[in-house]
């Protein structure tokens, strides 16, 4: 007898909504591996702990890609969740579900039955919003309450004669407006407590942490179960009906090829014996990369910085505990927009992060103050890949972004920051108004403003394609997210993705979890 109907490889975004879901019926027996530790953590459940778990520590994989070959070399960080609730633990938690077009586009390459009017109602039942209505799980509300340099941020835009959406989500997304975010009452709502808390409640969920996934069983062609590494000790588990990989879009490619499936001569290389080959396995990483617009204020505690000041967050602290209200109740990116390169674009392919507060690096000096623009295209020509460094399960994956390959990245980029200047110089900025610092009003020139790119455009954490859905040669999964070639096998998480959506990925990644749970019971969300 087998240990398990359904053995899933990840508790993340997607992972989250396939055991929650799967294990609906009590009869279905449901193992949830999860790598990483527990997220009861404050990094991970209060909002603004957003900002300590992306440096490294116990809950987060400290991947970093090989020199980019376009960006001077640099190595650029890819921290992924290592913790119950996968990136939607560590994520600033802005809520994206992406443009229309970009789901028809998803069909048009070859996802049959993932355009826009197929997965409108899988985000419709993953949520209850603010604006939106709805029952599902995860709790998604509108940031209010701004504050006046925000507030400045959407005047600013309306002046430039940008649009401000009422719901960039349910109606027109272009234009600046205030986020929706995953937050429950004060508490992060990623699915570690939305799905993964409640489904590890129910008699049929076995959820594991610390159970680290080394190779997917195959026998006769069929996946049979996972062999893992669980807190030192070796084990196999057995599933009777599917193997669902949902390690994220470095990590399930990476299993494939160390279970045998992906492209033949690589694996041979490291001595894998080849199940299936499969070219497209970590090929097709698509990412969004951004850079910072940073300006000075000449008055001292007008902006967020001042919250960094040790008594300021111990503060700040006290009140979340009290009362689970205050600045740390709430994520580090409040405001942005949406926005089209050009009118040949067809719907926004440039988005905005808008922060109240000045930045060195990645660091907020309590003693400045100012306000930064984060743009960057969100529909880059530029692909990437994922390899194995070799056969030890335990290695790192090789990790390229290849970004700012394409010219048309740096024509949109460009247009990007042209566009923050462009706000910035309006009339609700006077009284805040300082200095451009980076990249600083003199760099101007096409060729000064692309190596400005050049050299400090970084990853906005968004990864995903490397086992896109399709069925041309270097697709890896079906439509129904089964991976070609091998019976009970499974992918259901950012990696599938054909291309990359307009936005941040979290919202979308829940929802590819909750349609192939839907497809694998056969039924539609109900309502």
């Amino acid at each position: 007898m087998s240990d398990y109907d359904y053995i899933i490889v990840g508790s993340g975004s997607a992972g989250g909504f396939l055991a929650y879901r799967l294990s609906e019926d009590p009869a279905t027996r449901v193992l949830l591996l999860e790598a990483g530790l527990s997220d009861r953590h404050w990094t991970t459940t209060i909002p603004a702990g957003a900002r300590y778990t992306f440096n490294g520590g116990p809950r987060t994989w400290s991947f970093e890609t090989e020199p980019e070959p376009h960006m001077n070399h640099r190595r650029l960080m890819q921290p992924r969740g290592k913790v119950v609730g996968g990136s939607s633990s560590l994520n600033g938690m802005v809520y994206v579900r992406g443009h229309p077009e970009d789901y028809d586009r998803w069909a048009r390459e070859g996802a049959a039955g993932w355009g826009w009017d197929d997965v409108g109602p899988y985000f419709k039942s993953i949520e209850t919003s603010d604006l939106r209505g709805g029952s599902g799980p995860v709790q998604v509300q509108r940031f209010t309450g701004n504050h006046p340099i925000e507030e400045a941020f959407l005047e600013a835009g309306a002046q430039a004669g940008y649009a401000q959406p009422s719901d960039y989500n349910g109606g027109p997304q272009e234009g600046v407006t205030s986020f929706d975010a995953n937050i429950d009452s004060g508490w992060r709502s990623g699915t570690a407590r939305a799905c993964v808390r409640p489904a590890a409640q129910r008699a049929n969920v076995t959820l594991l942490t610390e159970a680290w996934a080394t190779r997917v069983l195959i026998e006769n062609g069929r996946a049979v179960g996972v062999a893992y590494r669980h807190r030192g000790r070796d084990v196999e588990a057995r599933a009777a009906r599917e193997v669902i990989l949902a390690a994220g879009a470095f990590q399930s490619p990476q299993l494939l090829m160390l279970s045998g499936m992906g492209p033949a001569d690589a694996l041979r290389s490291h001595g894998i014996e080849v199940v299936q080959d499969l070219p497209g396995v970590g090929e097709n990483l698509q990412d969004h990369l951004e850079v910072h617009l940073k300006y000075l204020s000449p008055h001292r505690g007008i902006g967020k910085n001042k919250l960094l000041r040790r008594d300021r967050v111990i503060l700040a602290g006290l009140q979340w505990y009290l009362f689970k209200t205050g600045p740390a109740a709430s994520g580090p990116s409040r405001v942005g927009g949406f926005f089209q390169s050009g009118p040949d674009a067809g719907h926004p392919d440039i988005q905005f992060h808008f922060w109240p507060y000045f930045m060195e690096n990645w660091t907020l000096p309590p003693d400045k103050d100012g306000y930064s623009f984060d743009v960057g295209p969100v529909r880059s020509e530029s692909r990437g890949r994922v390899w194995l460094a070799s056969a030890d399960p335990f290695a790192a994956p090789r990790i390229v972004l290849n970004g700012l390959s394409s010219a048309k990245d740096f024509k949109d980029f460009r247009t990007a920051i042209g566009i923050a200047r462009e706000i910035a110089a309006q009339p609700a900025f006077d009284f805040c108004r300082g200095p451009e610092m980076e990249p600083g009003s003199e760099v101007t020139s096409d060729a000064d403003l692309d190596a400005y790119v050049r050299a400090n455009a970084g990853s906005a954490y968004h990864p995903c394609g490397t086992c896109k859905m399709g069925t041309d040669a270097m697709a890896v999964v079906d439509p129904e997210a089964r991976v070609h070639g091998v019976e009970g096998l499974r992918v259901a998480d950012a990696s599938i993705m054909p291309s990359i959506p307009n936005g941040n990925i979290n919202a979308p990644s829940m929802m590819i979890g909750e349609k192939v749970a839907h497809m694998i019971m056969g039924r539609t969300p109900a309502g």
